[in-house]
C-alpha cells in the first residue's frame, strides 16, 4: 500500500479542516494517511516534530505523497533532506522557506527561526522528489504574497493560485481543496 503524510501547520488546524476529507478520498484511493499530531504553538519545535515522524521514516519511498500546511513546508523539506528521503509527489498548501517576521507574533517567529531551511535542504527536495505543487492565494493572513511565490520558484514547484482562500485555515474554514486531489489523480495516471 501507497503511503501519504498530511502534515498540519503551527496551531494544527490542518487536523480538523482540510486534512479529515483529504484523508478520506486518499484512502480510498489506497493510500495509508498519516496524519502526525505534533506539538502545536509555543511546543512546536522542529525536533520535537522530527521525533514524531522518526516513527514513520521507513515509509517514505518513491510512491510517497506528502502534503504540507504552512509551517509544516519547512519542516518536511528540512525532514526528507537530513534523512534522505524520498517521494513521489509533494503539495506545499500556504508554503514557504523564507524567513520573515510576523509583527506580533514572537511565538510564530520563533518557531520559524527553528524550523529554517538551507539552500542544501531546498535542492536535496527539488533533486529527491520526483512531483512538487503549491497551492497559495492573494490573501493570506500569515505569509506575504511574495513570501508565497518565492517558494514556488525555491522549490521549482508547479504554481496552483487560488484566488481568496486565505491562509486555507481554520479562519477560512477550508474543508476541502479538491485541487490536491486533482494532483494526485493526474499524477496517477
Amino acid at each position: 500500500m501507497k503511503t501519504a503524510f498530511i502534515i498540519h501547520g503551527f496551531n494544527g488546524d490542518t487536523t480538523y479542516t482540510f486534512g479529515p476529507h483529504l484523508k478520506s478520498e486518499l484512502e480510498k484511493r489506497n493510500y495509508n494517511v498519516i496524519m502526525p499530531n505534533f506539538p502545536i504553538r509555543t511546543d512546536a519545535t522542529y525536533l520535537g516534530w522530527a521525533s514524531i515522524l522518526n516513527q514513520y521514516k521507513e515509509l517514505f519511498d518513491e510512491n510517497t505523497i506528502v502534503v504540507c500546511h504552512s509551517i509544516g513546508n519547512p519542516f518536511i523539506i528540512k525532514y526528507i533532506s537530513e534523512n534522505n528521503l524520498n517521494a513521489k509527489l509533494y503539495v506545499s498548501v500556504a508554503g514557504f522557506c523564507k524567513l520573515f517576521i510576523v509583527p506580533d507574533r514572537e511565538d510564530l517567529n520563533k518557531a520559524f527561526v527553528d524550523f529554517q531551511v538551507s539552500e542544501k535542504d531546498i535542492n536535496y527536495c527539488k533533486n529527491n522528489i520526483k512531483f512538487r505543487y503549491s497551492l497559495y492565494s492573494d490573501n493570506d493572513h500569515v505569509i506575504p504574497f511574495n513570501i508565497l511565490e518565492d517558494f514556488v520558484n525555491k522549490l521549482e514547484s508547479n504554481p496552483v493560485f487560488i484566488s481568496g482562500v486565505g491562509h486555507m485555515g481554520n479562519r477560512e474554514n477550508t474543508k476541502k481543496l479538491p485541487q490536491i486531489l486533482n494532483i494526485v489523480d493526474e499524477i496517477s495516471n
